[in-house]
């Protein structure tokens, strides 16, 4: 039930925008906070807002706190100068913004209210170190990106990148999410209180490993006895998250303004499921999440292996192949019977086999959820946004399933119909001759390989940082090249129909 009501007056058909003075009348329409937000206080800083973020980790606690208010909101870091723009949108909306869930049914929206405050980072430097040193903060939660962690081939600190030189060197004005999670812990350490856990919430295998990995290398370069102190008192809890969020566009705000009357400079869409397993292990206290719905479990692994392997590795495999066949919206090239074909034996026969058993999962139920899930037509997904950044990607969502069936002499021929379709996009021009736009951190170095020979894959698999030894398995080696070879004799359509129909 909502605290108040709408005055009697009030026209259905005024837009209203989101605003702390217009939640009564919004509440007439949609779903909008049940608690009094200026009476809580945050008790988790995040770090770096964007759309996953909102429609995710901040949903889950604007519904925790319509259950049980308590003071975990959240205080929002926008890390990036380019940040500007979006943290002045959610300060004119008193950090209110919309959440459009989308089914190939309908539309439903909800007014989150669970971010108490947004920070630019760049030019707020110090409100941001104000906050972290908050005693009422319990939670530093991370949504960075690959990119943000600067670690390098071998998943260490990468310790020639030149914002985690700079941080070293000035800690009071930090670039990085490690320089001022560092900075932070620092102040507490010498404040003499309690640490903050340390929460990631990007996709990455073993992300609370990998983040205490690489925050405490950063300060052994500034602060080893800080370094000590932070292995001993800090918690870094694994997590898988999950929930399809394209990027928000001018289209997405005119479907609220149309169909609900809402006038939002900064809403988020996604779909309707959304899943978080979280690790069991915080150092100073958390919210009840499991009260709503959050998995709180002692091992993330076994679920992580299956949404990025599944989840994350299809994503990879269908966006090159869709792109060449044409398509550039994912709900459309799921609808393409040779694409959803190819999806379903790409996680049956190449990639089941490498997913550990899962507690309480039904596998064969969850790949159906996911084919469901990708070609749901009211998220209208970009292909280009989920072909974006493979070198990054493939290396965590593909090549352990592709090693995994090598040793155990499984199926590897849909995972190398995948990597010749990817091979092929990196020579930067479709089958109709139309330039591909790379986005790619290793966007030259991939190009320039992959148009050195467009029936063979080993200039490419060369490249250790990205494929490791794949270059030396022979069987894989084959497999890419017949398919790179039927790819370009026959193009794309007619190479899948072909492999499908043997």
């Amino acid at each position: 039930m909502n605290s108040s009501s709408a005055p009697m007056h009030q026209d259905p058909a005024t837009t209203l925008q989101v605003k702390t003075e217009n939640l009564a009348a919004l509440g007439q329409r949609v779903e909008v906070p049940h608690y009094d937000r200026n009476e809580l206080l945050s008790g988790i800083v995040h770090m770096s807002v964007g759309g996953f973020h909102r429609a995710h980790q901040a949903v889950y606690i604007d519904e925790l706190l319509s259950l049980q208010p308590d003071d975990w909101m959240i205080t929002g870091i926008g890390l990036m100068p380019q940040d500007d723009k979006h943290c002045a949108a959610l300060k004119e909306q008193d950090t209110l913004y919309t959440v459009l869930e989308r089914t190939a049914e309908h539309d439903t929206a909800r007014v989150a209210g669970s971010m108490k405050d947004i920070i630019h980072a760049p030019t707020q430097t110090q409100a941001v170190f104000n906050e972290l040193l908050s005693p009422n903060i319990k939670i530093l939660s991370l949504t960075i990106t690959e990119k943000g962690y600067c670690y390098n081939e071998n998943g260490d600190l990468d310790e020639n990148n030149q914002m985690i030189q700079h941080d070293v060197q000035n800690l009071n004005a930090p670039k990085t999410a490690l320089g001022y999670a560092t900075k932070a812990l620092m102040d507490r350490k010498n404040a003499g209180m309690p640490a903050f856990t340390v929460m990631s919430c990007d996709n990455l295998p073993g992300n609370g490993h990998l983040t205490k990995k690489i925050l405490t290398s950063f300060m052994s370069l500034v602060d080893k006895d800080l370094q000590k102190w932070t292995e001993d008192n800090v918690s870094f809890p694994n997590a898988m998250v999950d929930r399809i969020t394209p990027i928000t566009t001018d289209s997405v705000i005119t479907r609220l303004h149309d169909n609900f009357k809402i006038d939002d400079k900064w809403p988020v869409i996604c779909e309707d499921y959304k899943q978080w397993v979280l690790e069991d292990d915080f150092c100073n206290g958390r919210p009840e999440l499991e009260n709503v719905g959050v998995q709180m479990v002692s091992d993330v692994e076994p679920y992580e292996k299956m949404k990025v392997r599944l989840l994350n590795g299809s994503h990879s495999a269908l966006s090159y192949v869709s792109y060449l066949m044409g398509y550039r919206d994912v709900d459309l090239a799921m609808n393409d019977p040779l694409i959803s074909s190819f999806v379903r034996k790409y996680m049956d026969e190449d990639v089941t086999a490498a997913i550990p058993s899962v507690p309480g999962i039904d596998l064969d139920n969850y790949k159906d959820t996911l084919i469901t899930r990708f070609a749901n037509p009211g998220i209208r997904d970009q292909v280009q946004r989920l072909a974006e950044d493979g070198s990054q990607k493939i290396p965590n969502a593909i090549i352990p399933c592709i090693k995994h069936q090598l040793q155990n002499g499984g199926s590897v021929k849909w995972m190398a119909f995948a990597f010749a379709a990817w091979f092929k996009y990196l020579t930067g021009v479709d089958e109709n001759l139309e330039a591909i736009t790379i986005k790619d951190p290793l966007a030259s170095e991939l190009q320039n390989k992959a148009r050195l020979e467009e029936n063979s894959p080993l200039h490419l698999l060369s490249m250790k940082s990205v494929f490791d030894d794949l270059s030396t398995k022979a069987p894989f080696v084959q497999e890419v090249s017949k398919a790179m070879t039927l790819i370009g004799e026959e193009g794309t359509r007619e190479a899948l129909s072909i492999y499908l129909s043997a």
